[in-house]
């Protein structure tokens, strides 16, 4: 063994394979690194690392069986020992692992000292984003605050002990190495009689807070008491006893024990002053927690009725600063939903945020609301640097708004809708799931990805599972309509919109898309009863008269199809779901179609003379859409190379801006193959992208707004023979239809 241990060493082998295994992990490091930023799957790790060690023992046979010499690489059998230069060999094998080795720690050192401590950069650096980290129950104190059960006896007291919950849930969270569940996955065990062990397993959390509350006259009694998960063993309990008026008082000694208990050591020895909700007004509490319960069910009728319940908070309380940001978010999901719309939210929310900013400039959730209207506020002057700006300030506060998933939601979708970054985007829903895995608004968000990206089966589990956490949310079932219409499933489509509409009756938006597609599957009569119900709600309003327009075209009257759609271009209607543009288009297709493109181009600058000035564009989405119109009319009796020529200008802008308008996805390269002649390539966009698509219920549509404006296209044989196929679809779809509605779900 001696001899064989001193011929290895002469022959170099030991430092052969001290130097390859060095080299070998810097290496893979150095992979690790450049792989990950640029990436790559995971299977070009995975073979790397399976080339490194199969080269590990072929580079111990080599230096075995040769050696260097100064005249090459020579078989070992073959050197003249006397003539063997082994020894200065292995003097530089020791100089080369000194020097990997070296490098190697200065690495360390560099990754220890200084990546590790290097601070976040200010939020308003661009590209600059904060890491959300998820930290596991067994490295840091963590809980789950669940909802308190009311005693009382009175159903109508259930919003004050949930609120009790809600108010722990908030000061705990401000302990800065203490993991708070978030609110929307602690309170999805309501009423359930679900173990200790499954909800930290779900939650993963390390400990659970439970509780009771009973309200009786002027007297509250709250029980309380923190549970380990892992044995059930009870760490903290307590009973308080108080006047009402002292429920303040209450909550700030529960959460205070509860950060106590949890043992100060691993919460730092220093538990800072938590807040509680910031009033001392129990009548102003009672309005804000109301608020709270109702903003939750997240519909029409419920924001309108949590935004009385906030608006009488702060009456009572104008310096109820929890209050005034609970209003600011309230409007922003009624926008997002539909009920406002965004000038209105503007009106509204703009001075609730100065309010909070001027007296609390430091408070994070007031500025991330102002970035996310920031967010919705686009115009072509905003370009996409100002926007990502935006987006990384908001991903930098995420890890402090942890829970709050309106903002996320938002970010997650602009980088997902405009800046094309789906992985990130997916990061962002990820992160957020991993603090409150049952939020259903997260779920909704990651479902609208995939269906985005084609993923159909992946979008519609995501879809499932927020219908599951939050079956009172109606735009759980608006999310599973549309997938189903993607699935090209149209009747199961109608159904989930049919009960979203029962949830939440006083959802125009849904009674008008209802109204629509009826109309165009040729059933007037069963347009006009949802019709009716549109009318009923939202009388006047750019819904109604839209939907109004949209009947008037599948009825086939032109006349006054447009008429209704002048009078829509004159008032600017709102742009929410497309009211305007839908009234330009079917503006600027009845007249080609009628031979008044020239009448209507000139009607089109009497109400925005700037729009034909193709060298810039407007300050505002009416006034781009428009000027987009008065190109497409010129195929009406401009020369080609005009309208080619106020296309290359109007898209050029567009380009400067930095906006992806020509990408595949957006359906805009119809648009610019016809308008610069390049016809083929717009057969074949048609046919693989826009004709490829599930679409029976379009046909109706896309014969009656494109085909004016694109004969060559819809001459061709290929085009005209997918038509075909799609009239017999349509047929097909248009009677499943009609024997649906005459269920008696649909006729209740």
């Amino acid at each position: 063994m001696a001899r064989l241990i001193e011929e290895l060493k002469r022959r170099n082998v030991i430092r052969v394979a001290i130097a390859y295994g060095v080299a070998a992990w810097f290496l893979l490091q150095l992979a690790d690194l450049v792989l990950e930023n640029i990436a790559a799957p995971d299977w070009v790790m995975q073979a790397l690392m399976l080339v490194v060690g199969i080269g590990f023992p072929l580079a111990i046979i080599f230096a075995w069986a040769f050696e260097r010499t100064p005249e090459g690489i020579k078989r070992e059998k073959d050197v003249d020992r006397s003539q063997s230069i082994t020894q200065e060999t292995g003097r530089k094998l020791d100089r080369a692992i000194i020097g990997i080795l070296t490098i190697l720690v200065a690495y360390l050192l560099i990754d220890k000292l200084i990546l590790e401590d290097y601070p976040i950069k200010p939020a308003d650096n661009t590209g600059v984003v904060a890491t959300e980290t998820t930290i596991s129950q067994e490295t840091s104190p963590s809980v789950a605050v669940l909802p308190f059960v009311n005693m009382s006896g009175d159903e109508e007291n259930e919003y004050f002990s949930d609120g009790l919950t809600e108010t722990l849930l908030h000061m705990l969270a401000q302990l800065p190495e203490l993991r708070v569940a978030a609110r929307t996955s602690s309170f999805a065990f309501k009423g359930k009689d679900t173990g200790i062990a499954e909800i930290a397993s779900t939650l993963g959390v390390a400990h659970v807070l439970e509780g009771s509350v009973q309200k009786s006259g002027e007297r509250v009694r709250v029980t309380a008491q923190l549970i380990r998960a892992e044995d059930g063993f009870h760490v903290w309990s307590q009973n308080y006893t108080r006047p009402l008026e002292d429920i303040f008082a209450i909550q700030d000694e529960i959460a205070t024990d509860v950060a106590t208990a949890l043992d100060a050591s691993l919460l730092g020895n220093s538990l800072p002053d938590m807040k509680s909700v910031a009033t001392t007004d129990l009548t102003a509490y009672d309005g804000y927690l109301k608020g709270l319960e109702q903003q939750a069910i997240f519909s029409y009728g419920s924001l309108n009725i949590a935004e009385d319940y906030f608006k009488q908070a702060l009456a009572r309380d104008p310096e109820f600063t929890d209050a005034r940001l609970a209003l600011i978010r309230n409007y922003l999901l009624k926008n997002g939903t539909g009920v406002i719309t965004e000038q209105e939210l503007r009106n509204q929310a703009e001075p609730l945020i100065k309010q909070v900013r001027e007296k609390h400039p430091e408070n994070r959730l007031a500025r991330a609301f102002e970035l996310v209207m920031d967010l919705t506020n686009f115009s072509p002057d905003k370009g996409l640097e100002e926007i990502e700006a935006i987006v990384t300030e908001l991903r930098n506060m995420l890890p402090l708004i942890a829970s709050e998933t309106l903002v996320r939601g938002n970010v997650a979708s602009t980088l997902n809708f405009l800046f094309e970054r789906e992985r990130d985007a997916i990061e962002v829903l990820e992160a957020g799931l991993m603090l409150d895995p049952l939020a259903s608004d997260l779920h909704r968000r990651l479902s609208a990805i995939h269906r985005d990206h084609d993923r159909l089966d992946a979008a519609l589990e995501s879809a499932q599972r927020a219908q599951q956490l939050a079956p009172q949310n109606p735009n759980n079932y608006g999310s599973l309509a549309n997938l189903e219409r993607e699935k090209n499933n149209l009747p199961a489509a109608l159904n989930w919109q049919r009960m979203a509409i029962e949830l939440d009756p006083q959802d125009h938006e849904l009674v008008a898309a209802l109204a629509q597609e009826l109309y165009w599957l040729n059933l007037p009569e069963e347009g006009d009863r949802w019709f009716a119900r549109v009318k009923a709600l939202v009388p006047g309003s750019a819904i109604a008269r839209m939907v109004e327009l949209n009947r008037a075209m599948a009825k086939n009257e032109k006349a006054h199809a447009i008429k209704l759609a002048e009078s829509m271009i004159s008032d600017q209607v709102d742009i929410r779901r497309g009211a305007f543009f839908n009234a330009l288009s079917r503006y600027t297709r009845l007249m080609l179609d009628s031979g008044r493109a020239e009448e209507a181009l000139d009607f089109l600058v009497s109400v925005r003379p700037e729009i034909v000035n193709y060298d810039e564009l407007p300050n505002d989405v009416q006034g781009v859409q428009m000027q987009w119109s008065t190109i497409t009319l010129m195929v009406g009796f401009e020369p080609f190379e005009k309208r080619k020529d106020a296309w290359l200008k109007m898209t050029g802008n567009f380009d400067e801006m930095g906006f992806p308008w020509r990408d595949p996805e957006g359906g805009n390269l119809l648009f610019d193959y016809v308008n610069l002649g390049e016809f083929d390539a717009a057969v074949e966009h048609y046919l693989n992208d826009r004709l490829s698509r599930p679409m029976a219920l379009n046909v109706n549509r896309h014969k009656q707004f494109l085909k004016p404006l694109f004969g060559p296209v819809y001459n061709d044989p290929s085009v005209a023979a997918r038509l075909s196929e799609l009239d017999e679809e349509y047929e097909q779809l248009r009677v499943e239809v009609a024997e649906l509605m005459l269920e008696p779900e649909w006729n209740q």
